[in-house]
């Protein structure tokens, strides 16, 4: 999520419309003295983040947020832990401005007029004025802590894709391999079998010229003759004729 689609969410900036000049968020004065009547209640959305720092997270620490769940994605309590985040001092955080913004008393409220109410609020609040600066420093620090689990998801998953990857192609190797060396010992077994029948063919003729010869050995004495010569008949019972 964007920082303006952030900061339209929790209704301190309203919606951008189409071609329009970017919204411009609420703040109070940085001091007691009254602003100027062109910016009395406004401020730019660069001064509200000028103070607000770029979020740094080591792999490792989200490493570990994830392995408290196993192979399960963390909640996003356990993410924003990760990377550092705890709820304000002063209590209002993002969380609990945007319960506060729900509440009833402000639902009959339009944009600017939610953010200017919810100003004066946090001015008033018994504890200490809360700058909505932090608040806003807080939602831009957790949507930066979403953003970079969502990189290191990507990061991990490219890896994981890349392994599975490199071991599709070692097993397509191998399987490529085991295919190579099967034809080969087909191809081996087909020429082993093509050379018997050759054998089997050449001996076939070899005894047909064998029994031709006892064929004629035998047939001056007999009428029907026993041996089985060119039609490869069998011999009749012995006795026969």
């Amino acid at each position: 999520m964007g920082l303006r689609n952030v900061l339209e969410k929790m209704k301190l900036i309203e919606p951008e419309a189409a071609g329009a000049s970017p919204a411009r968020p609420v703040a109070p004065p940085a001091s007691g003295r009254s602003a100027p009547a062109s910016a009395k209640s406004t401020a730019s959305l660069d001064d509200l983040l000028r103070d607000v720092p770029t979020l740094r997270v080591a792999d490792d620490d989200l490493a570990r947020a994830q392995g408290s769940s196993g192979d399960a994605i963390p909640d996003f309590a356990a993410i924003y832990k990760a990377a550092g985040i705890a709820d304000p001092r002063h209590g209002f955080g993002a969380y609990k401005v945007l319960e506060i913004l729900s509440s009833p008393e402000f639902a009959g409220l339009d944009a600017r007029a939610r953010a200017s109410t919810l100003s004066g609020f946090l001015k008033m609040n018994p504890s200490g004025p809360v700058p909505i600066r932090e608040v806003i420093q807080d939602a831009v620090q957790r949507d930066q802590a979403l953003d970079r689990f969502e990189e290191f998801l990507r990061k991990k998953l490219e890896s994981r894709a890349e392994e599975v990857r490199a071991e599709n192609a070692r097993l397509q190797a191998e399987m490529d391999a085991l295919a190579r060396k099967n034809r080969e010992r087909m191809e081996a077994s087909e020429k082993a079998i093509e050379s018997e029948r050759r054998r089997f063919a050449d001996w076939q003729g070899r005894k047909q010229a064998e029994e031709e010869k006892l064929y004629r050995a035998v047939e001056p004495f007999v009428e029907n003759n026993p041996v089985s010569a060119r039609q490869g008949a069998p011999a009749p019972p012995r006795g026969a004729g």
